[in-house]
């Protein structure tokens, strides 16, 4: 297996397939966002190929703060899940960003829900694939994240990483909306802003100008 970068069209093709078949609506940036981060050069898909077959992916939105990225979106195609791909992604990951101080993510935190059991296994997943849990939470859309920090060459901190972090959504987000949706570190003593859809309540700029689906799929 061996990572390349995805091109527009075939970023396009993945979010109308598998994207849309494994994330739910209101976590799914519409392409349109990706497709204006993408020609912005501050995102950059990678796709994980045996052959020519995508078998995963990960979605890699970078910040303004040299040396940082953060997984967007990570995962295994339908038809090859439960397989053990997705540590295998991850590292191959490090090896591709070796030079870079640190590879961010953000999970879900358990909350006492019914989807506690696969938070903590997302949790679980990513320590045991190396990522060091950070000391802050973020709250993102009001949906209560952790954060973890992977640094290929050793270098990164937690104060450049949670700097990093903040330079992702302020480069992206209209000041308003980055007051009002984002919150990083999170204030445990802040009562939440109910769960919204990024796609929803952002209304930045350009949103829906993208081109339509072509037919590369």
């Amino acid at each position: 297996m061996q990572l390349r970068d995805l091109t527009l069209d075939q970023l396009r093709c993945l979010h109308a397939t598998e994207l849309h078949e494994a994330f739910p609506a209101e976590e799914l940036k519409p392409f349109p966002a990706m497709e204006q981060l993408f020609r912005r050069g501050a995102y950059r898909p990678v796709g994980a190929w045996e052959g020519e077959t995508l078998v995963g992916y990960a979605l890699l939105w970078t910040s303004p703060a040299a040396g940082y990225v953060l997984i967007d979106y990570l995962g295994v195609t339908a038809a090859r899940r439960n397989g053990g791909l997705g540590g295998e992604i991850l590292r191959l990951l490090q090896e591709k960003f070796r030079a870079w101080e640190g590879i961010l993510v953000e999970s879900e935190a358990p909350e006492g829900g019914p989807e506690d059991a696969l938070r903590r296994r997302r949790l679980g997943f990513y320590q045991r694939n190396g990522f060091r849990p950070l000391s802050y939470d973020c709250l993102l859309f009001g949906v209560h994240y952790r954060t973890f920090l992977l640094s290929p060459n050793g270098k990164g901190t937690e104060a450049a990483a949670m700097e990093a972090h903040r330079g992702v959504y302020r480069s992206q987000l209209a000041p308003w909306a980055y007051e009002k949706f984002v919150e990083i570190p999170r204030d445990p003593t802040r009562p939440a802003a109910p769960a919204a859809s990024w796609a929803d309540q952002t209304n930045l700029p350009g949103l829906g100008e993208g081109r339509k689906d072509d037919g590369v799929c």
